[in-house]
């Protein structure tokens, strides 16, 4: 049964609610790009979010699923894996990989969907400040990239197991978008690992060959961080300094 209302109508209810009950710890409003940088950044909006004496972001990726409540043929695989009745929503394949790179390197980035398909539930929620309690969250990269052109869903039940098909993968966890406060921020180690990850994704994701073509003869000779740094600085205009 296909959702009755639109994933516009859904991600709107939603980010009003989330604006409504986390007012006191925006550090800005929603940053929503265009539908064109959408499909650059794998994500709908960012939520800025003061988290002690820190900013941090929250990035979700909006989605709409279809209700499957019988088992026939062509759900079957759907079906048995959660036993019963699930929801199920598409997925992008090129977006899903550059949500989950987000998620990776900066941590924090949500699929974001329903876990009801009826318009007047939608209604209900909305006027109740209910929509995220009855909404899920599921992290990426908890299932890795998409490395091939087949058609891909994501199915998932509320309170339980969500999962990648066709080569079914689990998602570590279903969370609940429900709390009194934001998700919890992921803690990341930074280590030389995590330090050559992010420079090789911030060197490849330069968007002007011209930029790119300016650092790229002084990056080389630099140990990792310092490439890090030089390109945040020379590109992004972001200093990044670490504290033990």
């Amino acid at each position: 049964m296909r959702p009755a209302f639109s994933e516009r109508t859904f991600e709107f209810c939603f980010n009003a609610e989330f604006c409504r009950k986390f007012s006191g710890r925006l550090a800005s409003h929603p940053q929503i790009p265009s539908q064109k940088m959408e499909k650059d950044l794998g994500y709908d909006v960012e939520f800025e979010i003061q988290a002690g004496r820190f900013t941090g972001s929250i990035f979700f990726q909006h989605k709409v699923a279809s209700f499957a409540e019988h088992r026939v043929g062509t759900n079957a695989h759907f079906f048995d894996a959660h036993g019963g009745s699930y929801y199920r929503f598409g997925v992008d394949n090129p977006q899903h990989n550059v949500l989950q790179d987000l998620s990776l390197t900066k941590g924090n980035a949500f699929y974001c969907a329903p876990a009801f398909h009826k318009r007047d539930d939608l209604s209900t929620y909305f006027f109740a400040d209910r929509v995220g309690n009855y909404s899920v969250l599921l992290d990426p990269a908890d299932v890795g990239a998409i490395q091939d052109n087949a058609r891909h869903n994501v199915s998932y039940v509320q309170g339980g197991a969500a999962f990648l098909h066709s080569e079914q993968r689990r998602f570590e966890k279903s969370v609940s978008a429900s709390r009194e406060k934001p998700p919890e921020f992921r803690r990341q180690k930074i280590n030389e690992d995590y330090v050559i990850r992010l420079k090789d994704e911030l060197i490849r994701k330069t968007p002007e060959r011209r930029v790119r073509r300016a650092i790229s003869a002084g990056v080389d000779a630099l140990r990792p961080l310092e490439q890090v740094q030089l390109v945040l600085a020379r590109v992004y205009d972001v200093s990044w300094i670490l504290i033990e």
